[in-house]
C-alpha cells in the first residue's frame, strides 16, 4: 500500500488573481458591519474568513463596545484609505488619501457625477459643491477640466467603468 498513494498535481495560480491581504478583508469586515448593525462581529469576520483577532488587530479604532458587551462598528471611522481619480492624461491616476468615511463618499460622490458627465448629464456635477478638496486634492468641477478628464478617459486602453472599479486601489 505504500506505492499506492495518487500525487496530487498542483495547479499554478494565475498570477492576476490575488489573494486581498488581511487589511482589506478586516474593511470588507468593517463595511459588512456598517450596511447590516444586527450582524455580530464574529460572525461577520467569519463571512469573510478572516479570524476576528486579526480584524480587531487591523481596523480596532473603528469598532466598539456597546452597554451589552456586543462589538459593533462607529459611525464615524478614522480609517485611512488612498483612492485614485483619473487624470486629465490617459493612464494617469492622481492618489487621493482619505482620513474617514465622509471623505471616501464624497469622492464616491464625486465619481458618480463624472460618469454621468460622461453620459452627458451635466446636472449632478453642476449641483456638486464646488472647491472641495479630499486629502490636498482639489475635485474638479469646471466644465472644461471634466471634458479633460473625460478626453483622456476616452482615449485610455481600459476606461474606467463605474465606481468601484475607478475608485479602487492601485495595482
Amino acid at each position: 500500500m505504500s506505492g499506492s498513494r495518487s500525487k496530487t498535481k498542483k495547479i499554478p495560480k494565475s498570477r492576476f488573481s490575488k489573494k486581498p491581504s488581511t487589511y482589506d478583508l478586516s474593511l470588507q469586515v468593517f463595511r459588512d458591519m456598517c450596511r447590516n448593525p444586527s450582524l455580530a462581529f464574529t460572525q461577520a469576520a467569519r463571512n469573510r474568513g478572516v479570524d476576528p483577532r486579526t480584524v480587531r488587530k487591523h481596523i480596532g479604532s473603528a469598532l466598539k463596545r456597546n452597554s451589552s458587551g456586543r462589538i459593533k462598528a462607529r459611525s464615524t471611522d478614522r480609517l485611512r484609505q488612498t483612492l485614485h481619480i483619473p487624470g486629465t492624461e490617459p493612464d494617469k491616476k492622481i492618489p487621493v488619501p482619505t482620513r474617514n468615511r465622509s471623505e471616501r463618499r464624497l469622492l464616491g460622490r464625486w465619481m458618480s457625477a463624472l460618469n454621468a458627465a460622461g453620459r452627458g448629464n451635466f446636472s449632478k456635477i453642476h449641483k456638486f459643491p464646488r472647491s472641495q478638496s479630499v486629502g490636498g486634492v482639489k475635485l474638479p468641477t469646471g466644465d472644461s477640466e471634466l471634458q479633460q478628464i473625460l478626453v483622456a478617459l476616452a482615449e485610455t486602453e481600459s476606461p474606467f467603468e463605474g465606481l468601484y472599479r475607478t475608485i479602487a486601489r492601485q495595482s
